[in-house]
């Protein structure tokens, strides 16, 4: 019995050409979850986690039951077989029966004609492959994290292969073919370049310069205006190429390697994460043999991840040497490379928690903020699927325990991880399986032979003695001896013995928290000797630089910490990367080895005193106060600022000019700020940590950083209740109510709502109580609850009106005839959206419009009154331009082409939609898939 099973494009399961029934819409999302783990075991759990991405109900587990019960059914028969097994099920079934793997081996066999120079075989598999897709995969399939990490992942692969498709036929002469299918191509996906220069190459091949000209012109417009960068060299090349008409130019720039191994910005399919190399690296060969072992291992190893850990003192080098691993083996993992510091021994206790990683994850692998789960159980399944099907490295650096690393393990065979740790992770070998490599500091041979390295073969020869004394003082520990040979670096007419005595007779410093019992020399010694060359002005940053809650810090933020201004504070910032004693890992801000920060902290304690410390704590957090509020009110100027008055004395507060800048600057600082909300209400900076959530709020809520926005919140929380103020307490509960409303935290919106609604009665604060109904309102309303959603708004208009709050009466009102039109009373939406407008204008804050005239439009269009409703959404367009309210523009956006297109005006209907469409790239929203299925539906 033949058995032919589809998933790119509707679920489909046929045996003998006989469709069978799937049940209903869970019922067949079950299986097509157990059709993308096919032959390998899936947890009842994450069977729940996809059928219910939120809140499951009690019932979950045996409505799963029944569900897998009765395909067990269906399913049975020749070519597969459901089997149940301890806390799982698992579906066995030939892959060539799956059309996902048909897809990719007449891709694969295209590739190797292809390779071979054949490009009629080539052309002739790709387009097989390309036939085996009937629509996007699962197509009308209710969905969750896993399959749509996986919808997401085979959309990648098919239009990698669309591009190879159609470069061969160009190299064919079928330029005209080529031509119309790039085009629509281009329009669904803006950001890949490659489409674009073969759209350009195809234009120019059939004869029509003018016209691949126009078409370069808009993808330098495109990748201009969403990626902030130009076309790239092949791109370019191509523009240059039809200036000169130099025909031959054309092949020399498409037949260098096949469109599908050329990674641009725009199609790579992995990030590459790794830091630096590390130079001057030297010695461990016996580990790099190890870690060679596993490569091998993975090659056979069908059934899980490999993973490794890499442990040892502090300095002894373990990140070091997986990195230097990692760089020269980066060849085995085409998919790329992923990297975190999990900061597990962190002085100041801001370990990184599993759910931060694993978001830093989701976000190099492209997943919208909007898009990630609420929990960690959650947030780890997508990552196992995203990661499913790819050869990646995984690099867990600085792990406290395996519970860090745990929920950052990949699920399937094909990826690699290592984990470095001053913990010997034994957990992590005796339930992972993971390889253990101990670090040992190195032998007085490769201690010579690094120092070699950093200060010459010729330096080290001439004073052995002193070399001798350096590496036993240094007791083989490389940060230590990179310290000392950065210091011999910079002054290269001093003598090593010069150096050798001074790190003989120095002070022991006081690391009693790090020091190892095997170790034979202090490393404080070190320290406390690269410390003593710094300018005064230096060593002082150096010191409170151990106060910085943050990852990584800013010139602005450093200056404000210091109490200098901005360049003095780059100079000293400079004089300590010199030293070895920070790094600049990205233009402009500078990070800090762990042990080195412990150092800073210990000689804080010991040499600032407390007031002075905490005055530099006050002035960085004033830094990020002021200047988020001032990027706050560039992009939501409607805001009633904060009285916030002046920063204190040394603050330095960034200037910024425009909503770009602001959103910008937001993006930059979004860790730091987050962290410094944290350290900000641990520190008795109550009023701080409110002001920095406030600020924080519109950023992170316009983006989709809902996690981030509600760990603000949460500290602000804590900060209004250790400090007894209930107003401040109302405040983040309201907000909690929106950030876990985002989230789909169903069970903690009721006791934030009841909470705020109580404190803000008692602290006599009506307009509080009427904005947290209204944002309860929209909870709703994202929810589709749009009866429900009329009595809490109902309820903030009779609070508005009686307090005298015209812009929030106005608010409510524009909600109420939302809701009405979203019931069908378009109506009511009208006569609601012009009391609105009325206050709004009367009032000046044009931004405000934004949202009634979109709702106008609406009623407008659905009541047949066209002209006034593309007048409507004109407006609103305009009006969202000028304010950089590019969430809203899009709405806007795709409201106006369908009016214009009902309207009998097709071309700019068009152009409308491909402006929406090209926006909603930069966006991160929970629908983008279905808003971008329907626009590329509406311009083929």
């Amino acid at each position: 019995m033949e058995l032919d099973v589809r998933v790119l494009g509707p679920l489909e399961v046929r045996r003998d050409d006989v469709v069978l029934d799937l049940g209903t819409p869970k019922q067949r999302t079950v299986l097509a979850l157990l059709l993308l783990h096919a032959n390998r075991q899936v947890t009842a759990g994450r069977v729940v986690d996809e059928l219910w991405p939120g809140a499951a109900p009690s019932s979950a587990g045996a409505n799963v039951t029944t569900y897998l019960s009765r395909l067990r059914r269906a399913m049975a028969g020749g070519g597969c077989a459901l089997e149940r097994r301890d806390g799982g099920y698992l579906l066995r079934i030939e892959p060539r029966a799956m059309d996902v793997q048909r897809f990719a081996e007449r891709a694969a066999r295209g590739d190797t004609a292809w390779a071979a120079g054949g490009a009629v075989a080539a052309a002739r598999h790709w387009e097989a492959a390309l036939s085996t897709w009937r629509g996007a995969a699962f197509e009308g399939l209710p969905t969750g994290p896993e399959l749509d990490a996986a919808r997401a992942e085979w959309q990648e692969r098919r239009l990698s292969v669309l591009e190879r498709h159609a470069r061969a036929r160009l190299r064919l002469g079928r330029p005209g073919d080529v031509a119309a299918e790039m085009r629509r191509h281009t329009l669904a996906e803006p950001l890949r370049e490659t489409g674009w220069l073969l759209l350009v190459a195809a234009l120019w091949s059939s004869g029509h310069p003018a016209a691949a000209l126009e078409a370069y012109d808009r993808a330098r417009t495109v990748l201009g205006e969403q990626l902030g960068v130009d076309p790239g060299p092949r791109l370019r090349g191509l523009h240059r190429a039809i200036l000169a008409d130099d025909a031959d130019a054309l092949w020399s720039l498409l037949d260098d390697a096949p469109a599908a191994d050329r990674p641009d910005r725009t199609s790579v399919r992995g990030p590459a994460q790794l830091p630096m190399d590390v130079p001057g690296f030297t010695g461990r060969a016996g580990e790099f043999d190890r870690l060679d072992a596993l490569l091998e291992r993975d090659a056979g190893q069908p059934t899980a991840v490999v993973v490794t850990a890499v442990s040892g003192m502090a300095g002894v080098g373990k990140t070091a040497l997986a990195l230097h691993w990692a760089h020269r083996r980066v060849a085995h993992f085409p998919d790329g490379q992923l990297y975190v510091n999990l900061r597990g021994f962190d002085p100041a206790g801001a370990a990184a928690s599993p759910a931060e990683a694993v978001r830093g994850f989701l976000d190099a692998l492209g997943v919208p903020a909007a898009r990630i789960p609420a929990d960690l159980d959650g947030q780890a399944a997508l990552f196992r699927s995203l990661m499913a099907g790819r050869r990646m490295l995984v690099m867990l650096d600085n792990a406290r325990d395996s519970e860090q690393v745990r929920a950052l393990l990949p699920g399937a065979p094909g990826c690699l991880v290592v984990v470095t740790s001053r913990n010997r992770m034994a957990g992590l070998v005796a339930l992972e399986g993971a390889r253990p490599l101990l670090l040992d500091v190195l032998d007085a041979g490769d201690a010579r032979r690094l120092l070699a390295n950093r200060l010459g073969e010729q330096r080290v020869a001439a004073e052995p003695d002193a070399v001798d004394e350096i590496v036993a003082g240094c007791a083989g520990l490389p940060l230590a001896l990179a310290i000392v040979a950065a210091r011999a670096a910079i002054n290269p007419r001093v003598e090593l013995a010069a150096f050798a005595a001074q790190l003989r007779e120095a002070d022991g410093g006081g690391l009693d928290a790090l020091a190892e019992p095997d170790l034979p020399a202090d490393v404080r010694a070190v320290f406390s000797w690269s410390f003593r060359q710094l300018s005064p002005a230096a060593a002082r940053l150096f010191r409170l630089l151990g106060g910085h809650p943050g990852r990584d810090v800013s010139v602005p933020a450093a200056a404000s910490l210091a109490g200098a201004g901005a360049d003095e504070a780059a100079a000293l910032l400079s004089e300590l990367a010199h030293a070895n004693l920070l790094t600049d890992h990205v233009p402009g801000r500078y990070t800090q080895h762990d042990l080195l920060r412990a150092y800073a902290v210990e000689l804080a304690h010991a040499h600032e005193r407390d007031d002075d410390a905490r005055a530099a704590l006050r002035r960085l957090l004033d830094h990020y106060v002021h200047t988020a509020h001032a990027a706050a009110m560039l992009i939501t100027p409607h805001r009633a600022p904060l009285d916030l008055g002046p920063p204190a004395p040394g603050a330095l507060v960034t200037a910024l000019d425009s909503p770009d800048a602001a959103v910008a600057w937001f993006a930059a600082e979004r860790a730091a700020l987050v962290a410094a909300a944290v350290a900000a209400a641990a520190s008795g900076f109550g009023r701080e940590t409110g002001r920095l959530a406030w600020a924080v709020t519109p950023f992170f809520s316009r983006q989709g950083h809902c996690h981030e926005w509600a760990a603000t919140q949460e500290a602000a929380l804590r900060a209004a209740i250790e400090d007894g103020d209930e107003a401040g307490q109302a405040e983040a509960h309201r907000a909690l109510l929106r950030a876990y409303g985002r989230l789909g935290r169903e069970e903690l919106i009721a006791p934030h709502l009841e909470r705020a609604l109580e404190l803000f009665e008692r602290t006599g604060n009506p307009i509080g109580r009427a904005h947290t109904y209204l944002n309860y309102a929209h909870v709703l309303t994202v929810r589709g609850r749009h009866r429900e959603a009329l009595e809490p708004n109902r309820q903030a208009l009779e609070l508005y009106r009686a307090a005298g709050d015209e812009l929030g009466e106005a608010d409510a009102l524009n909600s109420i005839g939302w809701q009405s039109g979203l019931l069908g009373d378009h109506e009511q939406t009208l006569a609601y959206g012009r009391q609105a407008l009325a206050i709004f204008r009367r009032n000046g804050v044009a931004q405000r419009e934004i949202n009634t005239l979109d709702s106008m439009g609406h009623a407008y269009h659905h009541l047949g009154h066209l002209g006034e409703a593309i007048a409507s959404y004109e407006q609103a367009l305009a009006l969202a331009e000028r304010a950089a309210d590019h969430y809203n523009e899009v709405e806007v956006l795709i409201h106006l082409g369908d009016t214009l297109h009902d309207a009998g005006r097709g071309a700019e209907a068009r152009e409308r939609r491909r402006q929406a469409l090209t926006l909603l790239e930069t966006l991160d929203r929970a629908d983008a898939p279905e808003i971008r299925a329907r626009l590329v539906a509406q311009l083929a």
